[in-house]
């Protein structure tokens, strides 16, 4: 009987394992275009001066001007369409963190496609609610990411969408003017 030496069957094992790890690695890894948001959205966060405006459908043309300082300060300022301020409010904690919650939202979304500096996810209302609802829900779910200086400068949200019957439109427009040295104007 003729015995296989173990340092054969070690090298085997191991190569086997090996290509295990390369194929569990290429089916797992992020692609690039979700490297290049996650890691402007991670320098984004991680920036110590934040200057922004917002708006959203909900707020019936209303835009909310914000000046965020880490690790947790905002101070807010609310204008009509006209220009008029509605609100001017100085806060801390999680109420100034969550104005970055646009940015914070991306590093959960996959499947980005890059054209030019822009890079967009579209999805399937029926991915945001729960899935006993996923049946009384369609239309899509669309988010477009601008990127500059290696930061996540703007997020465009639209939501086009079917519920039980009724249309349901809304949109975020979520622009950075500033972000730590970068200055988009």
């Amino acid at each position: 009987m003729r015995r296989i030496p173990l340092a054969f069957l070690l090298v085997g094992m191991l190569t086997v394992l090996a290509a295990g790890g390369a194929v569990l690695g290429a089916v797992f890894a992020p692609t690039p275009t979700e490297l290049a948001v996650h890691n402007g959205a991670g320098e984004t966060l991680d920036a110590a001066h934040i200057i922004g405006v917002y708006t959203s459908s909900n707020l019936g043309g209303d835009t909310v001007n914000f000046n965020f300082r880490a690790p947790d300060h905002a101070t807010f300022v609310a204008k009509t369409a006209t220009g008029t301020v509605v609100k001017r409010a100085h806060v801390h904690g999680s109420a100034a963190t969550g104005v970055l919650d646009p940015v914070r939202a991306l590093l959960s979304l996959k499947r980005f496609t890059q054209h030019g500096s822009v890079y967009r996810n579209v999805r399937p209302v029926a991915d945001l609610v729960s899935p006993s609802q996923r049946s009384k829900v369609s239309g899509s779910y669309q988010v477009a990411v601008h990127m500059a200086g290696g930061y996540v400068v703007q997020v465009d949200v639209r939501l086009d969408a079917t519920d039980q019957g009724k249309q349901v439109t809304q949109t975020l427009d979520y622009r950075l003017t500033r972000v730590d040295s970068w200055s988009g104007g």
